[in-house]
């Protein structure tokens, strides 16, 4: 199982040549992307056919987790069959955009369900955002998680149970308060769980290797990089 970091920003990114929130996951015959921010379409199209994907993953509708999928309708428009989103649905205007093209096959995710997907079982459960947001647990040769968008709630860590590495939203600086976790939550995750944690979901313009120095099993995700499972 490998994880490529296509785009590591949110809520926007301000760095040239830089992508919000996305990550192609492979194990075999899996090959599932996990959101598609802003500015992430090319750098998908550049290591993987979108046609050829087992699915898109969204953890949850922000923006910064979802823009380029409506691009990437214009480069399925004369591609055979249809590209399976994999997304909690929402009785929005926003969710109806999104998923509403015929180049769709929506398959919806609620907390608790779970699914098989070329090899791998998927399963789902509720983080803590201001949005509802899904966790996404994938199975297969290894155990992957990934939080999307979450802060901190009790019962977080049975998230990560189990699991041979979790990708984190778990890089804002010590004293952060809002929907995110900051990385001295990250530690104590990690001490608490023993599981390799993978931070993403940087702020533009900072970078939170340092703070992690401490923390051998948390590593600061970096774009364009593939990390084995």
């Amino acid at each position: 199982m490998e994880l490529k970091v296509l785009g590591r920003y949110g809520p926007y990114t301000t760095e040239r040549d830089t992508s919000c929130s996305c990550y192609l996951l492979t194990d075999g015959d899996l090959r599932l992307l996990l959101d598609m921010g802003p500015g992430s379409l090319g750098r998908v199209i550049e290591y993987a056919d979108p046609g050829t994907l087992s699915a898109v993953w969204i953890s949850h509708l922000h923006f910064d987790h979802t823009a380029d999928l409506l691009p990437l309708r214009y480069y399925l428009e004369n591609k055979p069959g249809r590209l399976k989103i994999i997304v909690e649905p929402q009785d929005t205007d926003y969710y109806r955009l999104l998923t509403g093209d015929r180049c769709f096959e929506v398959i919806e995710a609620r907390p608790g369900e779970k699914l098989t997907l070329d090899g791998a079982e998927l399963e789902f459960s509720r983080m803590k955002h201001p949005f509802p947001d899904l966790a996404l647990t994938v199975r297969g040769s290894k155990t992957f998680v990934y939080t999307g968008d979450t802060s901190y709630f009790e019962g977080i860590e049975r998230v990560f149970d189990g699991a041979d590495a979790v990708l984190a939203d778990c890089s804002k600086p010590a004293g952060y308060d809002g929907p995110h976790m900051d990385c001295v939550t990250a530690k104590k995750l990690a001490a608490l769980t023993g599981v390799r944690i993978l931070a993403t979901h940087l702020t533009p313009g900072s970078d939170p290797t340092a703070d992690f120095a401490d923390c051998p099993s948390i590593e600061v995700v970096a774009e364009m990089e593939t990390y084995v499972i």
